[in-house]
Parts: C-alpha cells; sequence; structure tokens
C-alpha cells in the first residue's frame, strides 16, 4: 500500500501493554503516526517514551472493540490468549472469536490495513539446510495445543477474509527478545538459564529476533506487506545450548551446559503427563506438547520479510544481553550480575 505517510494514518495497537505489542506501539508513536493502544491496565511508561492514546479495554467487549477502531486506518492485532497449559475456554473466544469480531468492526469502521500478529507454531519446521517457509505443508502436530489450534484458525480466517476495502496480512515472530519483557515471556527463559550452576538443556532450538526489528516489522508491513500473505520475521537459529551458553558468558551462570539425548523425549513427555493428572500447577504452566516443543529444531526462513521490510537482524547475543540488563535495571531479575561485556558471534 504506497503512500503510507505516518501523520495521516492512525493505527490501533491491540495488545499494546503486553510485549511485543508495547514495542510495536511505540515504534509506530515514534514514526509519526497517532497510535490509541487498546490495554487492560495501563502500562508501565518510561522516560523517553513517545505519546501513545492508552485505552483501557477488553477486546471481548462489542463496545469497546466499536470504540477502538473508530477512526483509525489500519489495527496491528497483537492481542491474544497465549498459555502452555489446557484450554479453560479462552483460546476460541480470545484468538478466534475476538478476532473475527475485530476483522467486522474494523471492516465496517473503514479501516483499510489490518496486520495480525500470529506465531511461528502456524509455519512448517524445516531443517538447518532446508529450512521451511511460509508455504511447507504444516508440519507441528507434535506441538499441537489449544493455543496453536487457536491460531492457526484465526491466522487462516485473517488471510483469508474478502472485504471491499480491508488488507490483511500476518507476522509470524520467532522467538521475541529484547527489553521491557514485564510479564516476562522469553525472558524467563533466559532467566531461568542465569539461576542454575549447570543447565540441562533439550537439543531443540529456535529462530530469535529482536524486539525492535519486530516492530519494525509491524510497522513497514502497513506499506509493504501483501496482503493475504504471511511472513515469518525470524532473525539467527539458536539451539536452546547456544543460548544457555550465551547467558553464561554473560551472567556467570550457567558454569556448564549439558544437551539431553533426542531418546529423552517420549519418556518426558509420558512424565509430564502423568505429572499433570495430579499435579495442579503442572496443569497450569505447561503439557506434553511443550516437551516436544523444547526437542524441537524449529528451522524457518525469514527471507520474505526480510526483503518486503528491509529488516536488519543483530546478534542474538546482544538482544539477550538488553533484556537481561532490563531485567535487572527493573528489579525484575534481583539478584542478577552480568559479568562479561562479551556479545559473541551469533
Amino acid at each position: 500500500m504506497p503512500g503510507v505517510v505516518p501523520g495521516d494514518w492512525p493505527v490501533l495497537v491491540t495488545g499494546a501493554g503486553g510485549f511485543v505489542g508495547g514495542h510495536v506501539a511505540r515504534e509506530l508513536a515514534r514514526a509519526g503516526h497517532p497510535v490509541r493502544g487498546l490495554v487492560r491496565r495501563p502500562p508501565p511508561v518510561e522516560p523517553g517514551d513517545p505519546e501513545v492514546d492508552w485505552r483501557i479495554g477488553d477486546l471481548l467487549e462489542p463496545g469497546d472493540r466499536r470504540r477502538a477502531v473508530r477512526g483509525m486506518r489500519a489495527v496491528v492485532h497483537a492481542a491474544a490468549w497465549v498459555s502452555l497449559g489446557p484450554d479453560d475456554g479462552r483460546a476460541r473466544a480470545v484468538n478466534v472469536e475476538a478476532t473475527r469480531a475485530l476483522l467486522v468492526e474494523a471492516e465496517a469502521a473503514g479501516v483499510e490495513r489490518f496486520v495480525y500478529t500470529s506465531t511461528l507454531h502456524t509455519i512448517a519446521c524445516g531443517t538447518a539446510e532446508g529450512p521451511a517457509d511460509e508455504e511447507a505443508p504444516w508440519n507441528l502436530r507434535v506441538v499441537d495445543s489449544p493455543y496453536c489450534r487457536t491460531k492457526r484458525e484465526a491466522e487462516a480466517m485473517v488471510l483469508g477474509w474478502a472485504g471491499d476495502r480491508l488488507g490483511c496480512l500476518a507476522i509470524c515472530p520467532g522467538m521475541v527478545v529484547g527489553p521491557r519483557d514485564v510479564r516476562p515471556t522469553s525472558t524467563g527463559l533466559l532467566l531461568l538459564m542465569a539461576r542454575v550452576p549447570v543447565a540441562i538443556v533439550p537439543g531443540g532450538g529456535i529462530p530469535v529476533i529482536d524486539a525492535g526489528v519486530i516492530a519494525q516489522a509491524h510497522r513497514r508491513s502497513l506499506e509493504s506487506g501483501e496482503p493475504g500473505r504471511r511472513y515469518a520475521a525470524v532473525g539467527p537459529y539458536l539451539s536452546y545450548a547456544e543460548m544457555a551458553r550465551i547467558v553464561g558468558r554473560m551472567a556467570g551462570w550457567p558454569r556448564v551446559v549439558r544437551t539431553l539425548p533426542d531418546a529423552a523425549e517420549g519418556p518426558m513427555r509420558l512424565a509430564y503427563a502423568a505429572a499433570g493428572r495430579v499435579v495442579r500447577r503442572v496443569r497450569e504452566y505447561g503439557s506434553p506438547a511443550v516437551v516436544s516443543g523444547a526437542f524441537l529444531r524449529l528451522h524457518v526462513s525469514g527471507s520474505r520479510a526480510d526483503a518486503a521490510f528491509g529488516l536488519v537482524h543483530p546478534a542474538a547475543s546482544g538482544s539477550i544481553r538488553a533484556a537481561l540488563e532490563d531485567a535487572r535495571r527493573s528489579g525484575r531479575a534481583p539478584g542478577l550480575r552480568l559479568v562479561d561485556e562479551g556479545s559473541g558471534d551469533r
């Protein structure tokens, strides 16, 4: 959609109080877009943050959706139900039904561009020699879950939307790493690694992407994204062992990293399933699919997004350091020490 002048393009960002949505909202505002951020509670604001029109609301409430899209020319839909545990009914309500309702409201309000923040789990898994792209047949049944199923359904709905004016596309991020991960999401894994002297990790891995770069991808998709297409936005692939070693160089821990053999996946799935039947906390925070995901070598190509949005990816170690430094500075990681300024080479 050539000719997007930021000042003339107000954008609604749903989920703007979250990690990815917050970075997207601030990136758009810095570029000059009037930004309305739909949030459930006021987010923390730091010195130097650009102005965002924060609107308190619930994506499941029709009136809140209607007011949120009014006067907007674009919507970035980053809100989602995200859980590693079982579905309690919210997965479909938030990820599918609320997305459908938001599309209807956006169409009625005259919105011209709808960008859906999806997930790599809607794309296939390739190999190091042949990474999967956006057209590869889906093959991730080992990590099938309520979250995965509802995100796949919602993404297909967005890409197939046949509105008269509304152009829809999807961005599928890798593991987003960077500062201001308040919940935390990916930073939680990094901090867990930094708390143990010996890290014993599965043999899987995932492409990572810097939080600032994923925000750029969303902003640039308003102009250069092609409706009806999805874009895997990924940087360098890191195994979990490589990730732990980078954390160890920066935080001093872990001092030793060991990788579990792939043969451990089956027994660990069975053990997790058995524990989940008797321990509520296990059921709430994970599933056997999470175990399989940790062994999955998720090789995905980001060449389409890189070319369309002009993305340049920093070394993953720089993004990891930024995440750890922010967690320490904010007080979310008391006791964390960063003992090495080395950046690694990935």
